[in-house]
């Protein structure tokens, strides 16, 4: 399979520090290498910049213009017939790849795994974090200057949405799940073995939803032992067999055609494990697209 790697080097608009260094490492510990090894055809990395001279003091504005050049990437590779697979410092810039595959393929659907909701508007957070804003600026709550520089217009439809493996949800969350008809598998929804049966059977009946899907991996997911260096640790968090048995069980309950890989910190990341677990989640999707 031809596989296409966009990288945003960015926590939030900030690069160099943090989360920002995660898609540098992924390649650094030979990710292209092992994905060649198991037969696949690796383009050369495209790596997304923000220029000086489009930088603005507002960071939502930032993101969008990221987001703006990542959705071209996504779109022009897709258009090539390759699979994406996204390496992204943070969840801020899953705009681009929905956008991306929006462009390419028209009505996106996104299965977002994540200890976070990520489906605060801002009016409803605590923290004021942007970082737990972008599920909801995908279906259109908030903020809707960032989700068109994306090129996702229309919004995702909350019928082609689902959230895996939350712990930590915040109150406006829980009802917004409890009010939109999007698919939610908490993690302890997680925790008993044949996970992955029972996640394709749940997301298949949506597979129709969307015309092309999104896997947003944020590998906070696993919790602290198996993705270390995390700034947002859950309370709480499914075993590494289940959570990548789920994302097995979703890839083969849709068409997937963009995966990514989010908030990898390699400075707390010493002995590897992080990259493991984060090399074997995007397998879980690789291996398993229909």
């Amino acid at each position: 399979m031809d596989i296409s790697l966009v990288c945003v080097p960015y926590q939030g608009d900030v690069t160099r520090w943090g989360y920002a260094l995660g898609p540098q490492a992924f390649l650094d510990r030979g990710l292209g290498e092992r994905l060649e090894e198991r037969g696949h055809q690796i383009a050369p990395p495209i790596w997304i910049d923000l220029p000086r001279d489009e930088r603005t003091r507002d960071t939502a504005t930032n993101l969008g213009r990221l987001a703006r050049r990542t959705a071209a990437a996504v779109s022009a590779a897709l258009r090539r017939g390759e699979f994406v697979l996204a390496h992204l410092g943070d969840c801020t810039h899953a705009l681009g790849p929905i956008g991306g595959l929006a462009q390419a393929f028209g009505r996106p659907g996104v299965a977002w795994f994540d200890a976070h909701g990520d489906m605060n508007t801002m009016a409803t957070p605590t923290s004021g974090f942007l970082g737990g804003l972008p599920f909801a600026v995908a279906l259109g709550w908030d903020l809707d200057d960032w989700r068109l520089a994306a090129g996702l217009d229309p919004p995702v439809r909350a019928e082609a949405a689902a959230l895996i493996g939350t712990s930590d949800l915040d109150a406006a969350e829980v009802e917004a799940l409890h009010t939109q008809p999007i698919l939610h598998l908490p993690a302890t929804d997680l925790l008993e073995p044949g996970v992955a049966g029972r996640a394709q059977q749940q997301l298949a009946p949506r597979a129709s939803e969307a015309k092309g899907w999104y896997v947003h991996l944020d590998l906070d997911v696993g919790g602290p032992e198996e993705s270390p260096g995390g700034l947002t640790p859950a309370p709480f968090w499914a075993p590494r067999e289940q959570l990548i048995e789920a994302v097995e069980g979703v890839t083969r309950a849709m068409p997937v055609k963009v995966a990514s890989l989010a908030v990898y910190n390699p400075a707390g990341d010493r002995d590897g494990r992080g990259y493991q677990f984060d090399f074997d989640m995007a397998l879980a999707v690789i291996d398993n697209l229909r």
